[in-house]
């Protein structure tokens, strides 16, 4: 394998933290010469770490298992690569070349380098890796128009066209503002070239030819349409928050410090784009970063930033993406009239790895759970639901509970046919999102917020009365007893009324009351509520069980 065409640089580093035996990165001193038996296990090792990175993995060549930045001369670098690319097609995967690089302790001696390389199995032969990105940031600051762009690979004509396609309404291409919660895909092959819907692809085409695939949430930046946007965070499970700021304006509402406190709380990976670069002069682009830096260590202690310029950087932005200890948040400075920083944008989000929190919801469970985000009714084949499947397997023909119903019922359903990915599927696995198929009930009877169970468990307890463990995102500011607010729990929106409040030193437990209908809750579920301009943020720790008629 040919190593000349690639660019040598300089490591940052003095020298790599330890390897570990979680996680998708390996280090390899070497390749070489390697016999039958060994080549096996490097096989089995590789096929280890591809799993740990649902499907991609990275290799370090030339590093010693402590971390140590040691090199190889071309010739056995060469070699390993070709090694690796053997393990990889063995597996299935293709073998794509991030960067070379030479260690700083080994400057004098450039004839010795580094390799980082990224394995990803190709399309088609096993579940690909699916990751959910969040938009966040303020009205007016690009969001849409970052998204129209990066789906098409059209630039912006500095009039919003680019973000006309993502719109649901007309009074949304009227205005110009995202009132709604809207999807977009983007892929990337097993060689990491983007799959977008340039060249006149469809999303099933996106689906089809891709080994990576992302789907981008756009949420609504206007303080009107809020509710909608706390929705988007806690319903859609997002596995990461991409948070855009106006190279021009920066933070200035507070609409957008309280998107970037609640993505903080969250303890989701953030990265920040600093959009609209070619309207504002380097002084004020300095201003607005240094702006962003301080407000996210000001409302986190440990939260350090770091400014991506160049491949190299983002590659180690992406490699500690998800590593609490070493993770630094990046930000991106683009333009979508100019095209400045896309590159290094779209590099980021092919590198991204799977977070590791996304690892336990994964796991195999007798226990299944869909939260319903969308209701259908489709012509001639009746009632679809779409949402997101948190926990468990669903399968074509099973059976499930779905409810509840205003009076906390659940009815048994039969799952008819899924669609996934806009694409007929049989099974849909914890993390997913899906369409589900429903037998032909009463369209009235369905409604966003409901839950289908699974049917080999007890039958489902809702209640109206709850308890959370909360803290404030609002200094100075709490709720009454007696108060109104609006609770978020996963995919449920409803008003509650606030109980009771105890306080024991720093421990706030307040008792809520659904005001409308019961609710599917479980003990762990995250709430967010609010009244005005009044935020808290927990955990549910007990509920208090409907009493009402036996499930039918």
């Amino acid at each position: 394998m040919e190593l000349t065409n690639v660019q040598t640089s300089f490591s940052p580093v003095l020298r790599l933290p330890p390897e570990i035996e979680e996680g998708n990165v390996e280090y390899k001193l070497k390749l070489i010469d390697v016999s039958p038996e060994r080549f096996e296990q490097l096989v089995t090792q590789l096929k280890w770490r591809l799993e740990e990175g649902h499907g991609e993995a990275i290799y370090k060549v030339g590093v010693s298992n402590g971390g140590n930045l040691i090199g190889l001369q071309e010739k056995d670098l060469e070699r390993s690569i070709c090694t690796l690319k053997s393990m990889a097609s063995n597996l299935d995967a293709d073998l794509t070349i991030l960067r070379c690089y030479t260690a700083r302790n080994q400057a004098m001696d450039g004839s010795k380098r580094i390799a980082e390389v990224l394995i990803r199995k190709i399309s088609g032969k096993k579940e690909i890796l699916h990751l959910k990105i969040a938009v966040l940031g303020d009205c007016g600051v690009g969001k849409s128009t970052l998204l129209g762009v990066l789906t098409t690979n059209e630039l912006d004509n500095g009039q919003g066209k680019a973000r006309l396609n993502l719109f649901k309404h007309l009074h949304e291409i009227e205005s110009g503002l995202t009132s709604s919660i809207s999807h977009e895909v983007l892929g990337f092959d097993s060689k990491g070239n983007v799959m977008n819907y340039s060249d006149s692809r469809t999303a099933e085409d996106i689906m089809l030819i891709s080994s990576k695939l992302l789907t981008l949430i756009d949420l609504a930046g206007h303080q009107k349409y809020f509710k909608t946007t706390i929705l988007g965070l806690v319903g859609h499970a997002p596995h990461c928050f991409m948070f855009v700021v106006n190279a021009r304006t920066g933070l200035v509402s507070e609409t957008a410090k309280i998107q970037l406190r609640l993505a903080v709380a969250l303890k989701i990976p953030l990265f920040v784009v600093v959009n609209k670069i070619d309207v504002c002069s380097l002084e004020i682009l300095e201003q607005t970063i240094d702006q962003v830096s301080q407000f996210l260590q000001s409302i986190c202690d440990h939260q350090s930033y770091a400014v991506v310029t160049n491949p190299g950087e983002v590659i180690i932005a992406a490699s500690n993406f998800c590593n609490n200890s070493l993770r630094k948040t990046p930000i991106f400075q683009i333009s979508c009239t100019k095209g400045n920083g896309l590159d290094l944008l779209k590099q980021f989000l092919n590198l991204m790895p799977m977070p590791c929190h996304d690892v336990q919801i994964r796991s195999e469970s007798s226990y299944t759970e869909f939260q319903v985000n969308e209701t259908y009714h489709v012509p001639n084949i009746g009632v679809v639901v779409g949402g997101l499947l948190n926990r468990g397997t669903i399968r074509e023909n099973d059976y499930l509970w779905l409810g509840p119903y205003k009076n906390g019922d659940f009815d048994c359903v039969r799952i008819h046919s899924i669609h996934r990915n806009r694409s007929p599927c049989h099974t849909v696995q914890a993390g997913q999102i899906a369409s589900l198929a429903v037998n032909n009930l009463n369209k009235e009877k369905f409604r966003k917020g409901m839950v289908l169970i699974g049917k080999n468990t007890k039958p489902p307890c809702v209640c109206l009365v709850f308890q959370a463990c909360v803290t404030w995102l609002s200094s100075g500011k709490i709720v009454n007893r007696g108060s109104q607010v609006c609770v978020f729990i996963r995919n449920i929106r409803q008003s509650a009324v606030v109980k009771s409040i105890t306080i024991e030193n720093e421990n706030v437990q307040i008792q809520f009351c659904l005001k409308k209908q019961p609710e599917y809750i479980v003990e762990g579920n995250r709430i967010i509520f609010r009244q005005g301009n009044i935020i808290g943020l927990g955990i549910v720790k007990n509920i208090v069980p409907l009493l009402s008629e036996a499930v039918t």
